[in-house]
């Protein structure tokens, strides 16, 4: 008797001392996977560049949401009521064929394709749009920190033409250009007022843009830019992020920030040091927290881009140019084509 309930009593340690160890592991994986659902993105991003030809087996609005790293995670949230907004049907317009401007597979798997149909965080749709189009999320990121510093709310170019002004926009000059990337309404037919009022649309369109033309459709590149840093091809994916500041190729230098060289020369420099997951980029917008950040980086010139030491910080494009509501920095934009 004795040496039976000595054997129960050891068999009930063993099980507790299970149960024990299952509830810790438990709860360190229940306190892993909310820590997962509630991180920025990894440094190195998620998605890699597909290659020039992927564009007939990409995925489309479906599976790409399916890949999204889902997260909490918002730096944003003013961006919440812009991000909640999915066009019920967003078309549009095709381009003529007959005008040789762009491949005839441009309509089809570029405008075709841009539906803005998804809704998360900020970051979920860079990573959606990243995934639907075959790009590189971080690429997205490092384009929507120059254009608006994240903020969907962003607004500029204007124009003094009304008959540009999109609707409800009667006083002149009048903004054509919305959103978190830079959307320039002129540029996309039938994209107002989703731009604006879409984080996902607007995200939508660079990512087709940078497809397209990664592909080699945009043939009209091929009359713009700098001829001497060669001319318009398929497979430039950091050309076509110039051209959608420029509307031309390669066209400036790195020392003009108002050119396509000296976006990318921008583009190049945040994506390496990824802003977004720096202490201080998360905000929500008010005045206290932008002024602290006013002091870096400050916006450059020529002489200190051709420095020996290299040490200056070039400025973000977005300190130069754009109006941004509810934020106190507004500026005009400069120069733009596409975006």
């Amino acid at each position: 008797m004795n040496r039976g309930r000595s054997r129960r009593a050891a068999w009930g340690r063993v099980v507790l001392a299970f149960v024990i160890a299952v509830g810790c592991y438990g709860a360190w994986a229940l306190r892993a996977a909310i820590g997962h659902r509630s991180a920025p993105p990894p440094s190195t991003g998620y998605f890699l560049l597909q290659p020039v030809g992927s564009y007939a087996r990409l995925p489309d609005d479906a599976v790409a949401a399916a890949m999204v790293h889902y997260s909490t995670w918002e730096p944003r949230p003013g961006n919440t009521e812009y991000n909640d907004v999915m066009p019920a049907r967003l078309a549009l317009q095709p381009v003529s064929n007959a005008s040789g401007a762009y491949d005839p597979r441009w309509n089809k798997y570029i405008l075709g394709r841009i539906t803005g149909h998804f809704t998360g965080t900020t970051d979920e749709i860079f990573q959606w749009a990243a995934a639907k189009w075959g790009l590189p999320d971080n690429l997205l990121r490092t384009i929507a920190y120059l254009e608006s510093d994240w903020r969907q709310s962003n607004y500029g170019d204007y124009v003094s033409d009304r008959a540009q002004c999109p609707a409800g926009y009667q006083e002149l000059p009048c903004p054509v250009t919305f959103g978190i990337v830079g959307t320039k309404s002129t540029s996309w037919p039938g994209i107002f007022p989703w731009n604006r009022d879409s984080t996902a649309a607007a995200v939508d369109v660079l990512g087709g843009w940078l497809r397209g033309c990664y592909e080699g459709w945009v043939w009209w590149l091929g009359e713009h830019g700098n001829r001497s840093h060669g001319v318009y091809r398929a497979g430039n994916i950091w050309g076509c992020v110039g051209a959608w500041y420029s509307g031309n190729w390669l066209d400036g230098s790195a020392a003009n920030p108002h050119s396509g060289e000296g976006y990318i020369h921008l583009a190049h420099y945040w994506e390496q040091r990824r802003p977004w997951l720096q202490p201080g980029f998360r905000s929500d917008g008010s005045l206290g927290d932008l002024g602290s950040r006013e002091q870096q980086p400050r916006p450059f010139g020529p002489q200190e881009l051709t420095g020996c030491g290299g040490s200056v910080a070039p400025g973000r494009a977005g300190d130069r140019r754009r109006g941004v509501a509810r934020a106190p920095r507004a500026a005009a934009r400069l120069g733009s084509h596409m975006g």
